[in-house]
């Protein structure tokens, strides 16, 4: 004579226990949780590349457009403690299309002597809502 006991021990159980559907949700959770993470920073470095890019790109139009400036004896005059923004009419080249950076031009000279006759131009470029700064730097010397 057979018990019910051991009838049911016998049958092969088919699905999953209710022990087994918490942990396997428990795992998916932990795996969708790192997931959101790593794509929330790689949001946040793509933008601060995006930033970067720009950045870099209007302190070297700036000085390409020293460069191009003519009179070497008022260089430092002219370009040395100047701010632009993108409220700037006046910015050289035009920031209009960048809103939240700011460009700014130091223009240092060392000279003139006999052996050394130069100016040091740097243009730092500073994007606020990111925090992000790039500098970039020209000697040109006395023509």
């Amino acid at each position: 004579m057979q018990t019910g006991i051991s009838a049911r021990s016998r049958t092969r159980r088919s699905g999953m226990t209710l022990i087994e559907v918490i942990i396997a949700v428990m795992i998916l959770s932990g795996v969708l949780i790192g997931l959101s993470n790593f794509t929330r920073r790689f949001q946040k470095l793509s933008n601060n590349h995006d930033a970067l890019a720009i950045a870099s790109e209007l302190a070297t139009a700036r000085l390409e457009a020293v460069q191009l400036y003519r009179t070497y004896s008022t260089l430092v005059s002219t370009f040395d403690g100047t701010s632009e923004t993108s409220a700037t009419s006046s910015a050289n080249p035009p920031m209009t299309q960048y809103p939240g950076y700011t460009r700014t031009t130091s223009a240092v000279r060392t000279g003139p002597t006999t052996s050394a006759d130069y100016v040091t131009v740097t243009v730092t470029v500073t994007q606020t809502a990111t925090s992000t700064t790039v500098r970039k730097s020209l000697v040109i010397a006395a023509f």
